[in-house]
């Protein structure tokens, strides 16, 4: 079984898709563009559908990167193998494919986040083959470089349904009755974390949302204002209490990035 590897990618962003196609072509795989939704892509009023739907009032770039993500998602949960999901943004490390079909091949996960983001993780290590990963309890990252499983999909479809869109990086990491994983070390990293794993960043690193002119809508009521503060509240409230649950369980840590020459 070849392991698809999904690589989302805005159409205006050629030097990032034609250097994920050279990193391709090194490390011996095929992957399937899916274009991102961009800002003109959907209009202002599906915008304000999702923009006050988590915590803080959303970027539409923000949703636009879900909104991208979710089209993924519900292919791999219609689907009875295992996927990638890159963004453009990512260096891979040497070895890189052949790490992903072992871990699809013999992790028993619903999820599997392979990036190293430069904060500390909550986790408890196991060994799978020659490899290790963490069992996640808590995260903040994961987005950028992951495995998904057709069960974890269905999850992340769960509770979109449920809740709706939030920040594509928290949404993931807010799910808690699933089989979710860290590689350690990880073998992919985004560029604009390069420097801190002592590599240069290859093209243009800013984050395409940060950049964007007009980052959020104003909430239309204070009754939105309130229910989003009272949604970061209890969002705290949950990560101190898995810290609590998994005290004896798991550790906090940096997650390595295995360092290798990129050429």
């Amino acid at each position: 079984m070849t392991v698809p590897v999904y690589v989302i990618t805005l159409a205006s962003a050629t030097q990032r898709r034609a250097f994920q196609q050279a990193q391709a072509q090194r490390l011996g795989f095929s992957p399937t563009w899916h274009p991102a939704m961009g800002v003109n892509d959907f209009p202002d009023e599906v915008f304000l559908q999702h923009a006050f739907s988590w915590q803080r009032s959303l970027k539409k770039t923000e949703v636009g990167c879900f909104m991208s993500h979710l089209q993924i998602w519900r292919t791999i949960a219609a689907g009875a193998t295992p996927t990638v999901v890159l963004e453009d943004d990512v260096i891979l490390g040497d070895g890189w494919f052949e790490t992903i079909q072992m871990l699809a091949s013999q992790a028993q996960a619903d999820f599997i986040c392979l990036e190293a983001w430069g904060k500390k993780v909550l986790g408890a290590e196991q060994t799978v083959g020659h490899l290790k990963l963490k069992r996640l309890y808590l995260n903040s990252a994961g987005a950028a470089a992951y495995v998904l499983w057709p069960s974890g999909a269905q999850r992340l479809l769960f509770q979109y349904e449920r809740y709706g869109v939030a920040l594509a990086d928290a949404f993931i990491n807010q799910v808690h009755d699933w089989s979710a994983w860290q590689l350690v070390p990880a073998n992919v990293v985004q560029m604009n974390v390069a420097p801190l794993y002592g590599l240069p960043a290859p093209v243009h690193s800013d984050s395409l949302i940060a950049r964007e002119k007009h980052p959020s809508a104003p909430p239309p009521t204070i009754g939105l204002v309130f229910m989003m503060k009272w949604r970061r509240l209890k969002g705290e409230l949950n990560k101190a209490l898995r810290r609590i649950s998994s005290f004896w369980l798991a550790k906090r840590g940096y997650v390595p990035y295995l360092h290798h020459d990129h050429q």
